[in-house]
């Protein structure tokens, strides 16, 4: 299949999961999601355990993602995240599109932290600066590194790209199409994966601000696996299990209710075994409270960071407060998050809608799998749109 503006294939490869889709244009308006098919980077295993191949296993998961899906595509739409992606926004005099290229070369080595001959560069004009006879402009740097060690894993799985983006702005992409957000609104984009947390602020119709902070799902992980002495797969059943701890008010309506019966989870069987060995008493604080305790304590500093980040975005020259917060990731399904950051924050928090405007086929999808993904498809839906409107 060869893109001709109707049908595209975005393919977001993350740290945890790799995610297909491909989208198809219905008539002038209408979008259709076609395909969809996801897979665990790491089935079953230890990310952290040693002698892991991560590249094998990302090209390994790519191929069942689309296979999965069905996608017979070769060509992608795809993306990089991270640290390695310097986004800058700065002023420039208005001038032709050919000198203004010419003029970011110079303006480049003073905003990228890194030697311009290791980078990949590109830049969008955002539009007229209030002076008048300025524009902004939207610098972004990428390692060659990290596109290298990316495309690697496409030509390994035998796909070639026809675009290479940066998640966050595939995710303000989905954002855009999906929630037709007002001009006058502020909003704060957070997508939150499992090893990094993407931020874009968002407002007059384009990006103002973006970073990404290498606090997410993964931390809490690893945090509850220290603390708590169990290994990397318990630790991340006991963060799904237990969700982000509830607030005072919360957490006494909560014990006033008569709970249903349910399943012995593994956090009871932990506090259950850990009790026989120490005497714990039900009731006291232990596994259950330390869990409560890391996660907390880990989610505490990605809000320190999101803090910092709007207090930065309000203090520039044409910054305004932050108004709601839009989530998504794969971590952004962990329980109780969006009232968490709500509280936190001060603000309304709701999580993307990635299908929004964008029906289903009724054949070829699992439904199911396709509903429990749904907050992992920012990226992936946003990619694939880059072709289809």
């Amino acid at each position: 299949m060869f893109f001709g503006g109707t049908s595209a294939v975005g393919l977001d490869i993350g740290s945890s999961y790799v995610k297909a889709v491909q989208l198809r244009r219905v008539g002038k308006t209408g979008i259709n999601l076609d395909r969809f098919g996801i897979a665990e980077v790491f089935p079953g295993g230890d990310k952290t355990a040693t002698g892991t191949d991560i590249h094998e296993r990302k090209v390994k998961a790519v191929r069942t993602a689309l296979s999965e899906a069905g996608i017979t595509a070769k060509q992608v739409v795809c993306a990089v995240g991270g640290e390695s992606i310097i986004a800058r926004y700065i002023q420039l005099p208005e001038m032709p599109e050919a000198e203004l290229r010419n003029a970011l070369r110079w303006e480049a080595e003073d905003h990228i932290p890194f030697p311009l001959d290791e980078v990949n560069l590109d830049s969008v004009v955002l539009g007229k600066a209030p002076e008048g006879d300025k524009v902004d402009v939207l610098l972004v740097a990428a390692k060659k590194e990290l596109v290298n060690s990316h495309l690697q894993i496409l030509r390994d799985a035998r796909l070639s790209p026809v675009v290479v983006d940066v998640d966050s702005f595939a995710f303000l992409n989905c954002f855009e199409l999906n929630h037709s957000p007002s001009p006058n609104e502020v909003f704060a984009l957070m997508n939150i994966g499992a090893e990094v947390t993407s931020i874009n602020i968002y407002t007059d119709g384009v990006s103002r601000l973006t970073r990404d902070i290498s606090i997410a799902g993964d931390a809490v992980t690893r945090s509850i696996q220290a603390k708590m002495a169990v290994d990397w797969a318990q630790a991340e059943q006991v963060k799904i299990q237990s969700g982000v701890p509830q607030g005072e008010e919360q957490r006494f309506a909560a014990q006033t209710k008569v709970e249903p019966t349910r399943t012995t989870s593994l956090l009871d069987t932990i506090h259950t075994s850990v009790g026989l060995l120490t005497q714990e008493k039900p009731g006291e604080e232990g596994l259950e409270g330390k869990a409560d305790q890391v996660i907390r304590s880990t989610l505490a500093n990605l809000v320190g960071e999101v803090r910092r980040s709007f207090q930065f975005f309000e203090n520039q020259p044409r910054g305004r407060p932050v108004q709601k917060v839009v989530i998504g990731g794969g971590t952004a399904r962990m329980g109780n998050l969006d009232r968490y950051l709500s509280a936190e924050l001060g603000l309304p928090v709701e999580f993307i809608d990635p299908l929004r405007r964008i029906s289903v086929a009724k054949r070829g999808i699992n439904a199911t799998a396709l509903e429990a993904s749904k907050l992992m498809l920012g990226v992936s839906v946003g990619l694939a749109l880059r072709k289809v409107i």
